[in-house]
């Protein structure tokens, strides 16, 4: 076997572990912590520490992330996952927020003759609204359709007659049916003042329509009749405002455009490498793995100008021209099939691909990249989306729990529990402290602990003599295409007492904190691979036992 000073397996990360569960009197009984008895009279037992940790709870002390995947043996896969990008339509083009169209509605001297011969006259005006369509590609749509938003029509008529304004809008649709209203203008006397809002909710608009790009038409018909004001002059008219307020798409068909998507560039970070803090620890089967997601109707040129590991080593590129070939390497990911559909891309490297191993195991302990994304590479196209349709590219690097780990330290902080008993402290003669574990975890451990006051200055220390305290769960020894191979099968208990003086009392009786540090080696002294399962565990309690000058029956509230 090897030893290297790699990363890994994070079977191995048993380290922070102890979590303090409070003072379990009722319980506790520190003769039970192992066979043999103490006889100190008179003495007393006082809990300090009783946790059982699970897999889980020990790789989260060295890991933020907490994605696990867990496979039918219960076998741990930790996750590192960045979203490298995710840009729906509305983050590359959209509808202006607001647009709006002023006009003005006259009668010429041959309309007025007409009024004043027959009581009545109508007139039409042809208008076009353009819609300013923002993004780089130069986008064509076709059609939209409204989320939200609101249609405005406001207008003022200073004839002094009554009648109506037909508003018509052929391309502008709900259910198939084109818009178009009329409103009374009713003269009593003074101007007339009329306005509307039409929610845009479910609207259909067709920008494609022969009037010029992405612009509708609207057509404007008045209808005066007779009424008792003074007759119509040139300088009367229906002046209106016509105006899309706070527009937002539910969906929408054209030519998109071409052009490149703003990718700014980032990193993985790999807690489990970053905050190693001696030793090494080793993965036998990391991976990277890129997914790429498209459910917008357009083709997308895909291209990754970086993608390199960086840290104590420097700084090593990630090789993927394996399965993604080119200089930068680059892919095509092809149009969703239909709206509400998508197409996917998966890119799986491992040891049998690319320099993933290496990378992880020489502590590597972050992935950055730099992508780049252009929508329709091979020009213009017939494109579709949903507001929720979005290009996405994930980058997750999985560390299965299968390696080894060679003197891979952590280190934790516990509060000490002892403020219910601080008043002891002049009244002890000598103590001991007992630690008894049971592990059903494979790695041997040793155990460093430290007391620090309320500023977590250091105020003693005990069992820096580098024994172990934490020996490794029996681990079965199959053959490696064994489905148990590197799997605990039996627990180990261990036992260990520290006599401490009052010297040392004191000190642990004036703390406040205890930092625990923990140096975990794989089985057989890291020259086995292990793995680790979600039923791994490793139970620890630490009591203290004390001699006292007196009676504990003296000893006021205790």
């Amino acid at each position: 076997m090897r030893k290297s000073n790699a990363i890994g397996a994070a079977s191995l990360v048993l380290g922070v572990m102890l979590t303090i569960t409070g003072c379990y009197k009722d319980t506790f009984n520190f003769d039970d912590m192992r066979e043999d008895f103490i006889t100190w009279e008179p003495d007393l037992a006082i809990p300090l520490v009783y946790s059982t940790l699970t897999a889980q709870d020990i790789i989260a002390v060295a890991d933020s992330t907490n994605i696990y995947q867990i496979d039918g043996d219960n076998f741990i896969t930790l996750i590192y996952r960045r979203r490298i990008f995710s840009q729906t339509i509305n983050d590359f083009f959209q509808l202006p927020v607001n647009e709006s169209l002023n006009t003005g509605v006259t009668l010429d001297a041959g309309e007025i003759a007409q009024f004043t011969t027959n009581g009545t006259v109508s007139t039409t005006e042809n208008r076009t609204l353009g819609f300013g369509i923002s993004g780089p590609g130069g986008a064509q749509l076709d059609v939209v359709e409204f989320f939200a938003g609101t249609m405005n029509i406001s207008f003022t008529s200073n004839f002094e007659h009554s009648g109506q304004l037909f508003v018509s809008m052929p391309e502008l649709r709900q259910n198939g049916i084109p818009f178009s209203q009329s409103y009374s203008i009713d003269y009593q006397g003074s101007p007339v003042s009329i306005n509307i809002n039409i929610p845009l909710a479910g609207y259909q608009m067709d920008l494609d329509n022969g009037n010029g790009i992405n612009t509708i038409p609207i057509d404007y018909t008045l209808t005066l009749n007779q009424g008792s004001g003074l007759a119509p002059t040139p300088v009367n008219e229906v002046n209106i405002d016509h105006s899309f307020n706070n527009m937002s798409l539910l969906s929408a068909t054209g030519d998109f455009g071409n052009f490149n998507l703003d990718v700014p560039p980032g990193d993985v970070e790999l807690d489990l490498l970053r905050d190693l803090q001696d030793g090494s620890i080793f993965f036998e089967d990391p991976r990277l793995r890129l997914y790429v997601k498209n459910s917008i109707g357009a083709d997308m040129l895909v291209s990754i100008p970086q993608l390199f590991g960086s840290g104590a080593p420097g700084v090593l590129p990630v090789d993927v021209s394996q399965e993604i070939p080119g200089t930068p390497p680059s892919f095509v990911i092809s149009s969703a099939p239909s709206l509400g559909d998508s197409t996917t891309i998966e890119y799986y490297f491992t040891q049998d691909n690319s320099n993933i191993k290496p990378l992880v195991n020489q502590i590597y302990d972050r992935i950055t990249y730099d992508v780049d994304a252009e929508m329709n590479p091979s020009g213009p196209a017939s494109n579709f989306a949903l507001r929720s349709s979005a290009i996405e590219v994930t980058a997750d690097v999985e560390l299965p729990f299968y390696g080894y780990s060679d003197h891979y330290t952590i280190v934790d902080t516990i509060e000490i529990p002892l403020d219910e008993v601080d008043n002891l402290a002049d009244n002890i003669e000598r103590g001991l402290l007992r630690i008894n574990t049971v592990s059903q975890f494979p790695v041997d451990g040793i155990l460093k602990l430290y007391f620090a006051d309320e500023n977590y200055n250091v105020l003693d220390s005990v069992l820096t003599d580098g024994s172990f305290l934490i020996r490794s769960g029996v681990v079965a020894e199959t053959t490696p295409f064994d489905g148990n191979t590197f799997r605990v099968v039996a627990p180990t208990q261990t036992n260990t007492d520290v006599e401490l003086d009052s010297t040392r009392i004191n000190n642990l009786f004036q703390s406040k904190y205890l930092f625990l540090s923990s140096d975990l080696t794989s089985s057989n002294d890291a020259q086995n691979n292990i793995k680790v399962f979600t039923d791994d565990n490793i139970e620890v309690r630490i009591g203290l036992r004390v001699k006292l000058k007196a009676d504990p029956t003296v000893i006021d509230e205790f």
